[in-house]
């Protein structure tokens, strides 16, 4: 498995000052939700699927239908559908023409909200941060509804790939940490990447890495600003690559603890799916440098059947960690898990199926 893909996958399983501490909804409108699979088709493209209640469903378009024009511009491929509705925002109309049974029909369609994450106990703050460049990136911050109380906060830095982190509809259960910690009594906030989601700016694939990291700056920040949130006792987790970022982080703003998954204690080889300036910043960065001064609590796990992370840079960042701070730091291998932490019975069975294995609680119930 390449390192791009895991890293994309480890991003997938996953997520001025006013009252919320960010910028209002307002600031940042909802992307639409279409709600179709496409495929080629000659004419277009072609609708395999309609999603209940959205707002392909709500307007009469159904499966086997093609879309020849959207806003009046030709569709040569499914993407340019993609790229059609992503130019409006929830609650504009968008014109599109429909061939069915060989009869064309046009529709004016209008484009409902993407649906919102809801959890039972628990309430999500959809905000944004703004960058130096102009650039809004969607926040997303899940507190528990008992409002009397401040509490501990835990602050998602997710992996190296260009994914979005607001799945709201995508399935519950052991796979995602950052649910179970929600609903532990804390707050838990995400930041979308540029061009992702709901953010606007340049596209993820474009931006470099001072870009991302000025991205997690402002969302620590606003987190914790946030009236909810205990400011002594924020917490940094850290996916992935996400990993590499949370002592960089953690030795600007202090926090009271970092876990990493499947990090690495040096700047990666280029991948897919990102820019040669993200690995041109990005391999200057003096990671180890700055987990030497990190005087937080730190928790580093791994998979025992990861193909991307080795043990060794686990290590090194706990003797790092421990050097300076004895006993602060600790080191855990996770028996079974893969980079996407699911498990599988051997090294063998896992190599290329990174979260292809069982949905465990094992990686939460280590956090």
């Amino acid at each position: 498995m390449s390192i791009g893909r895991a890293l994309t996958l480890a991003g997938i399983l996953l997520f001025p000052t006013l009252v919320s501490a960010q910028s209002p909804d307002s600031a940042l409108p909802r992307r639409p939700w279409f709600g179709v699979a496409l495929a080629p088709h000659e004419r277009g493209a072609l609708v395999t699927s309609v999603v209940d209640g959205s707002s392909a469903a709500a307007n009469g378009i159904r499966a086997g239908d093609v879309i020849p024009v959207v806003d009046g511009t030709a569709i040569r491929v499914p993407q340019d559908v993609i790229a059609a509705i992503g130019k409006h925002a929830g609650g504009d109309m968008a014109s599109i023409e429909i061939i069915r049974d060989g009869q064309s029909q046009k529709y004016t369609v209008t484009l409902r909200e993407f649906p919102r994450e809801t959890q039972p106990g628990v309430t999500f703050e959809y905000g944004a941060v703004t960058l130096s460049d102009g650039s809004r990136l969607r926040t997303i911050v899940s507190i528990p509804d008992r409002r009397d109380a401040r509490f501990p906060a835990v602050m998602l830095l997710q992996g190296g790939g260009c994914s979005s982190i607001d799945v709201p509809m995508a399935p519950d259960g052991p796979g995602n940490p950052l649910r179970t910690i929600a609903a532990q009594d804390y707050v838990t906030m995400r930041v979308e990447k540029s061009g992702l989601g709901d953010s606007r700016g340049p596209a993820c694939d474009a931006i470099g890495y001072e870009q991302e990291l000025e991205g997690y700056r402002a969302a620590l920040a606003a987190l914790k600003r946030h009236p909810s949130v205990k400011t002594d006792e924020v917490f940094v987790f850290g996916l992935s690559l996400g990993g590499f970022f949370a002592p960089i982080l953690a030795s600007e703003s202090a926090v009271r603890g970092i876990v990493v998954f499947g990090t690495l204690s040096v700047p990666p080889s280029p991948y897919p799916g990102r820019s040669e300036r993200f690995f041109r910043e990005i391999a200057s960065v003096d990671v180890i440098g700055a987990w030497s001064i990190v005087s937080s609590r730190v928790l580093a796990l791994r998979g025992e059947f990861d193909e991307v992370a080795r043990e060794a840079d686990h290590a090194q960042i706990v003797a790092t960690v421990n050097a300076r701070h004895p006993g602060a730091a600790s080191h855990i291998e996770l028996a079974g898990l893969d980079h996407c932490w699911t498990r599988h019975a051997s090294m063998e069975k896992s190599r290329g199926h990174c979260g292809e294995g069982e949905q465990v609680s094992t990686l939460t119930d280590a956090i």
